[in-house]
């Protein structure tokens, strides 16, 4: 059986929500395992020379985390990777690993049409710590976790975004956490609350001048450009303008442009500028075959 999986880049926190938001973007990770061919690991596209192919990925590691939930052994085959999502800038890159290898793993032992984006988000929650990109990886849309529960909301046409990604600079996650404050103050606390509420209401409507507002945060994006003081100097470019915040845990930059328009300030070179979109939908199967040559 050969089975193709796409997964999309998401983008975690938007501002305000620090490990509560989530937007789906249509920038996809694509992973196929044909269990009818010779087991190895092969990568193709964005960090295809730093990935690894001994089988410690985090795909297959979610594969075998996904079969062992099921009380069965994980699936074998060959496994190979198209990767879009750039690595270590803030855009999911391990979130899409996870929850692809999930959905490889539920679309083996169960069949194609047995994906559950609860359960996917679930088992990718497990090996990368948190919800924040699982949720909206697995489901689509914009997501807000609450309670360990996901809640998926729609996001108009009119929300375009644009990645900027810097080509040299990269942050761990684990480093970006690492200079995060262990206390806030109330009004700090506060204020995300009330522009939390904000953004959410914008990315509903459509309402830019409200998400340029909102996305304004107290409690990591500071911190975090602190680490990369050209990613700082290009944020502050564009926030004189547009709506803008930290990528998850950055260096990349999610802004918002009125569709078609163009009008996101060019961040000169060393940047990558990617009009994505949101997407709407999660991981998704889109080549199950019961053939080792499709058909």
């Amino acid at each position: 059986m050969r089975v193709t999986v796409r997964v999309p880049a998401t983008s975690a926190n938007l501002g305000p929500g620090f490990d509560c938001f989530g937007l789906a973007l249509d920038l996809c990770n694509e992973i196929t395992l044909d269990t009818d061919a010779p087991p190895g690991v092969t990568w193709e596209g964005e960090g295809a020379d730093e990935l690894a192919a001994d089988g410690s990925d985090l795909v297959s590691q979610a594969i075998a985390a996904a079969a062992a939930a099921r009380g069965v052994p994980a699936p074998t085959g060959s496994l190979h990777g198209v990767n879009r999502i750039p690595l270590e800038r803030g855009l999911g890159s391990s979130a899409a690993a996870a929850v692809a290898g999930a959905a490889l793993a539920t679309a083996v032992v169960d069949g194609p049409g047995a994906l559950e984006p609860a359960a996917l988000a679930a088992t990718a929650a497990v090996l990368e710590g948190h919800l924040d990109n699982a949720a909206p990886a697995s489901f689509g849309g914009l997501t807000v976790v609450a309670d360990g529960r996901v809640h998926r909301f729609d996001v108009p046409a009119s929300i375009a975004p644009v990645v900027l990604v810097p080509e040299s600079v990269r942050i761990a996650t684990a480093d970006a956490r690492h200079v995060l404050p262990t206390e806030i103050a109330r009004e700090d606390a506060v204020f995300n609350v009330g522009h939390g509420a904000l953004v959410v209401q914008a990315l509903r409507t459509g309402d830019l001048e409200l998400l340029r507002a909102g996305l304004r945060d107290r409690l990591h994006q500071d911190a975090r450009l602190a680490l990369a003081p050209a990613v700082r100097d290009v944020f502050r470019a564009i926030a004189e303008a547009s709506p803008v915040c930290v990528s998850g845990s950055g260096p990349a930059l999610l802004a918002f442009e009125p569709a078609g328009s163009g009008e996101i300030v060019d961040p000169g070179d060393g940047w990558r500028v990617q009009r994505v979109g949101v997407r709407s939908n999660g991981a998704e199967i889109v080549a199950p075959s019961t053939s080792a040559t499709g058909g």
